[in-house]
């Protein structure tokens, strides 16, 4: 868009001899076949498919565009003029290379890249220049076709979008916002000390020049440590969740269940982004048991319950073992009320067994339901609040579920 309207304002400009139009400041001007140029290379652009390489008519027209250069260069050392302004060297490459970067889309990749982020690099020189009034920067390159050669190298450099040079420019992750915050920094800085270039008296043009450059080594100095950062902060929960995944494949070797690692990284992965609470699961008498016939008959008791609590899972819950002979249920995308009622139906369920070791007897349980508070990615304050409601409740008690608030 931008760079279609300063053909169209560059052209009315050459119609009716208005040198403003394409000539908006210095000698410099967009002449015709520079205007000519811009034209191809904007409708060689709107025509590109996404991902996919340059077609019959596309190529076609950056070819005519590079020979248009070519012709425009032989013509004037030959001393033929096209109108005003000259299309200037540091202008022809801009466009060469522009074309010969989308020619090489999906053709030679490492080349369409190294040309397409090389385009934009005399136009953004010459915007400089323009900036902080250094004729030696721009030369023959008119601010109009500057600004023209951005707009259409940051258009074009948009098919590389998903290579990871450029992805976070338009990723809506932490880090892509990370970087468009740098990048928009980086261009209010430059524009801030070119318009304040203009302010300074020229007697201290030498002491400006020297506090430029600390501003911009700061700066650097301050994106390289923010960067690093960010960088051993991925690093840091990368091997976190490296260790996370490696505990969590290990199985109690009693019971073949989870442990309480696969919990943790439950949490880890749905906390953030959905509801989730667990129950802590007791089993009534098992501590006295323990004491009485020894740890081999609790285990047996946890074994069997937790085979029978197994096979009635459904996808989105998670059985481990807790610490001090419980069972840990996880649940996802639940409410407080529903997950008690799925503690009561477990509870029931595990109450219609007998165990053959001690006469047939029931089986009791005791659970405490919580619900995690969004965003919490990790059990241990649940769990905590969950067990200190078990210990807590009255001896004589009938009541088998509690709802506890969230830790």
């Amino acid at each position: 868009m931008l760079a279609g309207a300063l053909l169209i304002v560059a052209a009315e400009g050459h119609l009716y001899g208005i040198s403003r139009l394409y000539a908006p400041s210095g000698d410099s001007a967009l002449s015709v076949p520079t205007l000519l140029a811009g034209t191809g290379a904007l409708a060689a652009t709107l025509m590109q498919r996404p991902l996919r390489r340059s077609d019959p008519r596309e190529t076609l027209i950056w070819m005519l565009v590079i020979a248009l250069c070519l012709l425009t260069g032989l013509g004037y050392r030959n001393g033929i003029d096209f109108g005003a302004g000259r299309m200037g060297g540091n202008t022809a490459v801009s466009f060469v290379l522009l074309a010969g970067g989308q020619l090489c889309f999906r053709r030679l990749p490492v080349s369409s890249v190294g040309l397409s982020f090389m385009a934009p690099g005399l136009p953004f020189v010459a915007a400089i220049g323009y900036l902080n009034n250094a004729p030696m920067l721009f030369g023959e390159m008119s601010l109009s076709t500057s600004v023209m050669l951005l707009a259409l190298g940051v258009a074009n450099a948009a098919r590389h979008a998903r290579r990871p040079i450029l992805r976070p420019l338009v990723s809506s992750s932490r880090a892509g916002r990370a970087v468009r915050t740098i990048l928009l920094s980086w261009l209010i800085l430059v524009a801030a000390q070119a318009v304040a270039a203009r302010f300074v008296p020229q007697h201290w043009g030498a002491t400006w020049g020297v506090a430029v450059m600390v501003v911009d080594a700061l700066a650097l100095l301050a994106v390289i440590l923010f960067l690093g950062m960010r960088y051993d902060g991925s690093a840091t929960r990368l091997r976190l969740t490296e260790w996370r995944l490696y505990n969590a494949a290990l199985r109690d070797p009693s019971t073949g269940m989870r442990s309480r690692a696969s919990a943790e990284l439950f949490s880890a992965t749905f906390g953030p982004i959905t509801s989730h609470g667990l129950v802590l699961i007791e089993i009534e008498g098992i501590a006295d048991l323990a004491h009485r016939s020894g740890p081999e008959a609790a285990e047996r008791l946890l074994r069997l319950v937790a085979s029978k609590l197994q096979r009635v899972l459904r996808p989105e819950e998670l059985l481990c073992r807790e610490e001090e002979l419980s069972l840990l249920l996880l649940v996802r995308n639940c409410t407080l009320d529903q997950l008690g009622e799925r503690a009561a139906e477990l509870c029931a369920l595990v109450a219609e067994l007998r165990d053959p070791d001690r006469e047939m007897s029931r089986i009791q349980l005791s659970a405490a339901v919580v619900m995690a508070r969004r965003g919490d990615d990790d059990p241990a304050p649940s769990i905590r609040r969950a067990r200190e409601a078990l210990r807590s409740a009255e001896p004589g008690n009938t009541r088998r579920i509690l709802l506890c608030e969230a830790a």
